[in-house]
């Protein structure tokens, strides 16, 4: 009887192709297919999205808790270098958060062997990425380590670039002011007025200047400030 349900069994796995050792019993003489190799990254396709092979199985893994930038973006190809640097053929941990997410993509939490370290709070630390906190739910590790590379201004938190859905926003525009030795050089830079929503012309000095909705531009069109005098100055 034994002999006949094995026999089922090797015909299943050569009709399916599934290795024999996931359908056979796991009694004390057997190994654990859970264990039986442990997962490597072979291949990264985008910031935070990986190939990885688990004994003959090959699978696309999304990390789990952290959001990088789109193509197209900076920091997007120093995020892909980081991951093969860090990821490729090194021995990992694995533990699955999602099955699968809305792009049928299984979302992992993955933590680095020989270093002993998560790697989603290694790429936050580093500014590689930042916290997905919807995704986490504000995870006390994730927020350390963004605290620590916003202090650093370490990879994205040094750029002047608003990423989608992230807090990192660009440094507020300073105004360009005319010097003495600009001037001597017949270079003069031009003022960034700020235009409001209304037409009102401002200089960078006016109390009014980057206050309420309005633009900043060096060629203004509108009426000029009673206060800075717009365009003109304060003539006073």
């Amino acid at each position: 009887m034994i002999d006949k349900v094995f026999k089922i069994l090797f015909k299943l796995t050569l009709i399916l192709k599934i290795p024999l050792l996931i359908l056979a019993d796991t009694d004390n003489n057997t190994t654990n297919p859970k264990t039986f190799n442990s997962p490597k990254i072979i291949r990264v396709v985008s910031p935070g999205v990986f190939d990885s092979t688990y004994g003959e199985y090959q699978m696309r893994l999304r990390l789990w808790g952290v959001s990088f930038p789109r193509r197209g973006e900076p920091g997007y190809q120093e995020s892909i270098v980081y991951a093969e640097k860090t990821l490729i053929n090194r021995d990992i941990r694995m533990a699955v958060k999602i099955p699968f997410d809305t792009n049928n993509l299984k979302v992992v939490d993955i933590t680095v062997q020989d270093i002993g370290k998560n790697y989603s709070s290694l790429a936050i630390e580093n500014g590689i990425g930042w916290h997905n906190e919807k995704e986490t739910g504000r995870l006390g590790l994730f927020l350390i380590a963004q605290m620590k590379a916003k202090r650093n201004k370490v990879g994205i938190w040094s750029l002047n670039y608003n990423f989608q859905g992230s807090s990192v926003t660009p440094s507020k525009p300073q105004p360009q002011l005319p010097n003495i030795l600009s001037a001597s050089r017949g270079n003069l830079p031009l003022i960034t007025y700020w235009v409001t929503s209304l037409g009102k012309v401002h200089r960078p000095s006016c109390a009014f200047y980057q206050r309420g909705r309005g633009k900043l531009t060096s060629n203004p069109n509108g009426s000029d400030c009673r206060i800075c005098g717009g365009r003109g100055g304060n003539k006073k």
